[in-house]
């Protein structure tokens, strides 16, 4: 009688993951590709960019409706 490769019984039931092998990597064993860097760099550069001119445009436009407004006031 030949002998067939026996399992444990608890490995019978246990759930197996067959998507383990594509699941993120986390705590220290984790990894950022530099590209990945980069690219978070660039986009922060230009959120930051867009809110600079942002920002001045309103104070812009605060410092200009607020001198009309003198100039109407005082006229």
């Amino acid at each position: 009688m030949l002998s067939t490769p026996r399992r444990p019984i608890s490995r019978l039931f246990a759930q197996r993951d067959p998507l383990a092998k594509h699941r993120a990597v986390t705590g220290l064993g984790a990894r950022i590709r530099w590209w990945q860097r980069v690219g978070s760099l660039i986009g922060i550069a230009i959120v930051i960019g867009i809110m600079g001119v942002l920002l001045a445009a309103v104070v812009g436009l605060i410092v200009i409706g607020g001198r009309v407004l003198l100039d109407v006031l005082v006229s």
